[in-house]
């Protein structure tokens, strides 16, 4: 059993939180400088790092396979209207409808699939993804609904109202920094000690305790509330829905991304969400998606996730860009963990011999008992 304990080296910390500030600073220049559709569009990457996020506590904490989590994003916005339109809930706390819709339909998703073997999960969401916008359109119908509300940035602020853009990004940023850090702080303790616990060897954490199924339904229930609550924030700077918005693409690039840059912080959700919003604008703006031929090929969308994913198995070996960056050396750490097990494993295999010695003695008692009566 691999122990992923050990703490995080001085310079390693440092460097972490100097990335965090310079995202904080990059993203803060964007939203007061770039144009309102390049701020919005930066909103959306910023809500859908939570979804990312979701896919990290599954794939890396879990070692479990989600092909349906844009449908969950979709679940969440749908839920985070219609409480709005239907329930009038206030515009600022919609998003949370959005985050217990994506927990609860991961629940429900989990609850038979984690039963039988890890790619059930898999199967069971991608049909999900597949079922998901054919569902909403049947509900919605094929006309766009329109969110009955507006995000007017609050006199304090010093936002005018025609650039209700930067607020909106503002709004979506405190959500889903609160949320990382929240859900980040969860897996450094003892939860994400268990589910790495439950990923490598289930049934040695069976054997210690560790309840595996309800841990793993735990993990894909948190994993679905992150997309739900993504797709909530997505109605922010988006104000309708619609069922084009989540195709069953939308799960498939999604999954590729989070392989392709995968790691065991939840910030290396962020350039998945990135490449996936942005991609397809720059590829637009460049007119190469209507390029035929070979160049267009090599220049279309599916052929960039194409080539990540080869990049990813040949330069990372499967583990994720974002990995290059989070290795650890120090063996010293670690030494007294493997001490501590040592000594588990040799206490257990002295018990086993005891064991086996008692068995013994209980067999010989039969054959006593009938030599005296015998000798009787």
């Amino acid at each position: 059993m691999m122990l992923d304990g050990s703490k995080t080296s001085p310079v390693k910390r440092t460097a972490w939180v100097a990335l965090a500030l310079a995202i904080v600073g990059v993203s803060l220049w964007v939203a007061f400088t770039a144009e309102p559709k390049i701020v919005t569009d930066l909103t959306n990457a910023t809500a859908l790092t939570l979804a990312f996020a979701g896919l990290v506590v599954l794939t890396h904490y879990l070692g479990l396979l989600s092909l349906g989590q844009g449908a969950l994003v979709g679940v969440g916005a749908y839920a985070a209207l219609h409480a709005v339109n239907d329930l009038g809930a206030p515009v600022l706390w919609m998003p949370l409808a959005g985050l217990l819709a994506g927990t609860l339909i991961g629940a429900i998703v989990a609850i038979p699939s984690l039963r039988l073997p890890k790619a059930y999960l898999a199967l069971l969401t991608l049909s999900m993804a597949v079922a998901y916008p054919i569902i909403l359109r049947q509900v919605d119908g094929n006309l766009p609904v329109t969110l009955d509300g507006a995000f007017v940035a609050p006199s304090w602020t010093g936002i005018p109202e025609n650039d209700e853009h930067i607020w909106e990004f503002f709004l979506v940023a405190a959500y889903a920094s609160i949320t990382i850090f929240l859900v980040q702080g969860l897996l450094r303790g003892p939860v994400g000690r268990a589910f790495i616990a439950s990923r490598d060897e289930p049934e040695a954490a069976r054997a210690f305790g560790i309840p595996v199924y309800r841990l793993r339904l735990y993990g894909v229930a948190l994993s679905g509330g992150m997309a739900g609550l993504a797709g909530g924030l997505m109605m922010v700077p988006t104000n309708f829905n619609d069922y084009t918005h989540f195709p069953e693409e939308l799960s498939i690039k999604m999954f590729a991304l989070a392989m392709a840059f995968g790691g065991s912080r939840l910030i290396s959700a962020i350039p998945g969400a990135l490449i996936l919003i942005f991609l397809p604008v720059w590829l637009l703006d460049r007119n190469w998606v209507v390029e035929y031929g070979w160049i267009g090929l090599v220049k279309s969308e599916g052929f960039i996730y194409a080539a990540l994913l080869l990049l990813t198995a040949y330069l990372t070996k499967g583990k994720g860009f974002m990995s290059l960056f989070e290795r650890r050396s120090p063996k010293a750490q670690v030494t007294p963990a493997n001490k501590r097990v040592t000594s588990v494993v040799g206490a257990m295999t002295d018990l086993e011999t005891q064991l086996a010695h008692v068995e013994g003695l209980a067999a010989r008692q039969p054959d006593i008992r009938s030599r005296q009566d015998s000798n009787d």
